[in-house]
């Protein structure tokens, strides 16, 4: 391990980085897994028998979705299944896609509580945005639609909102929690392909080919809080990428939200070897074999571990038809059993949380409006 000087405007003691290489089993390039199987569940016919009988049982019960709980959501045989499961994405190779739930065979409602369900065995949900939404949507909106249909009166938010429910590509990049999952409705009429990488190996990429941009992104970016302020904060706050702790690799990694915080007249500019930096992570996250693109289906169900995945989608476009655009559950998790965070991520998040966005007055909720 050796020890970086942080940047001038950082009053905090040297960081650690490691030395060499990480070597860890969340470091994998596509050709690692020459049969999707391996990172592919399909749910067999008893499994989604037990899963229907759980939700049909918070339902007769007049649960709300939000008190949905493992407890008023059994599943006695699959739960063994899915901790192994979770496993694989918080200590593995860092995500899982599972595959075969009947979306045609459920409401609206029901789906939500499907999801909802499977999702609480891998962590526990946590607000997405200032409003509170515990349980996201991610649909295509035309231009300005969303701070009408999705009721925010902020601008930093609104902008939050336009760039996932935007139909363009996005950068690379994680949410923030420990991990997120995506449930597919309704796939786009073309593109919207699912993409991911390895922040390992992505980091060890750019330890090998540019060490001088590797230390720059060990040290602190300033990023926007996209206006969604917890209390005593300011509109911006100082964040590395890579982070190493305890010997092991987390990555915060959000170019938007860089980008983003130079909308702020006091927050400071970045600096030309900080955008080149940010421009040949993103680029190397971009080679063909780095990322493992993935088609998310009706009825697939993605989990990625934020903290050693990026994630991102390419373009895409709708149907004609509103019953058949692309819709996508999304769930923000956090659990114990996640890797260890540094300081900088702790001082982020507020009242001990590990993830989550967080702001005076704001109730937590779970709406099946889109």
């Amino acid at each position: 391990m050796k020890a970086i000087q942080r940047a001038p405007y950082s009053t905090t003691p040297d960081i650690a980085m490691p030395a060499g290489p990480v070597v860890d089993t969340a470091a994998w390039v596509p050709g690692d897994f020459p049969d999707p199987s391996v990172w592919q569940y399909r749910f067999d016919a008893a499994e989604l028998a037990e899963l229907g009988a759980a939700v049909s049982h918070v339902r007769k019960s007049n649960i709300p979705l939000i008190e949905v709980d493992r407890a008023n959501f059994p599943l006695p045989t699959l739960s063994g299944r899915l901790t192994a499961l979770r496993h694989e994405v918080t200590d593995g190779r860092g995500f899982i896609l599972l595959r075969g739930l009947p979306v045609d065979d459920y409401s609206r409602d029901d789906l939500a509580v499907l999801y909802w369900g499977i999702g609480l065995y891998f962590g526990y949900p946590v607000s997405q945005n200032g409003r509170g939404h515990l349980l996201g949507h991610v649909v295509g909106l035309d231009k300005g639609e969303s701070l009408k249909k999705q009721g925010s009166e902020n601008q930093g938010e609104r902008r939050a909102l336009d760039v996932y429910n935007s139909r363009s590509q996005l950068n690379f990049h994680v949410d923030l929690c420990d991990i997120v999952g995506l449930f597919c409705l309704h796939p786009a009429m073309s593109g919207g392909l699912s993409m991911i990488a390895s922040s390992v190996t992505i980091h060890n990429e750019i330890m090998k080919r540019r060490p001088d941009l590797l230390e720059v992104l060990y040290q602190p970016l300033w990023t926007s809080r996209m206006e969604e302020l917890p209390a005593g904060t300011k509109p911006y706050y100082p964040m590395p990428v890579f982070h190493w702790v305890e010997g092991r690799l987390t990555t915060h990694s959000l170019p938007g939200f860089v980008r983003n915080a130079e909308r702020i007249p006091e927050a400071p500019r970045l600096t030309d070897k900080q955008r080149e930096a940010m421009d040949f992570m993103n680029a190397v996250a971009n080679e063909p074999g780095i990322n493992l693109p993935m088609q998310l289906e009706k009825g697939d169900v993605q989990f990625i571990n934020n903290h050693v995945t990026l994630h991102t989608r390419t373009a895409w476009e709708d149907f004609p038809e509103p019953e058949r655009k692309r819709h996508l559950l999304r769930l923000w998790l956090v659990t114990p059993e996640a890797r260890p965070l540094s300081d900088w991520i702790h001082d982020f998040y507020t009242a001990g949380r590990r993830g989550g966005v967080y702001v005076p007055g704001m109730r937590e909720v779970a709406t099946l409006d889109v």
